[in-house]
């Protein structure tokens, strides 16, 4: 080891504290930047203005057409859907609460239940209100389940990308 020893690359040619890829290695490590890239729109088929929809794994079963939505203040999972997963109705809470839609609709909501969510290698007890109304999705996941996941949903490129946690 000669006075120009670099421990990172386990070589001589420069000292350790002017090593420029150690730095660049720490700064790596220390971002925690979420970014998304053109190739990732590229995959996207057209220009679009559709919801950001997704599948994902949901008290054990892969449940399709999931709607991510940043504008919804809470976990909606629809009757039908609810029914259709074929769970208990005794993990149903009998809860009446006035839900006001975009329009200035009211529905009733018929309870809540709390479902484990699983996405990117964690399994999150998340709170869902149950809503019996038609819907084109199965479940809304919203703020609170995007808050406290750590997701960054982009309707551009059509995706979410989660922070490590």
């Amino acid at each position: 080891m000669g006075p120009q020893w670099c421990n990172f690359h386990n070589d001589d040619g420069h000292k350790t504290k002017d090593c420029v890829a150690l730095k660049m290695e720490r700064l790596l490590l220390e971002t925690d930047e979420i970014s998304f890239t053109t190739k990732e729109q590229d995959k996207v088929l057209s220009l679009h203005h559709d919801a950001l929809v997704i599948s994902i794994t949901i008290a054990n079963y892969l449940v399709k057409r999931i709607m991510v939505d940043n504008g919804s203040c809470t976990n909606i999972v629809f009757l039908t859907a609810y029914n259709n997963l074929g769970l208990e109705e005794d993990a149903l809470i009998r809860k009446v609460t006035p839900l006001v839609g975009v329009r200035g609709e009211v529905n009733q909501t018929t309870g809540e239940v709390t479902l484990p969510v699983y996405a990117e290698g964690i399994n999150m007890s998340t709170k869902f209100i149950i809503v019996n109304c038609k819907s084109s999705y199965n479940m809304i996941l919203g703020l609170p389940w995007i808050h406290h996941m750590g997701a960054v949903p982009s309707k551009l490129h059509h995706m979410v990308k989660f922070q490590n946690l």
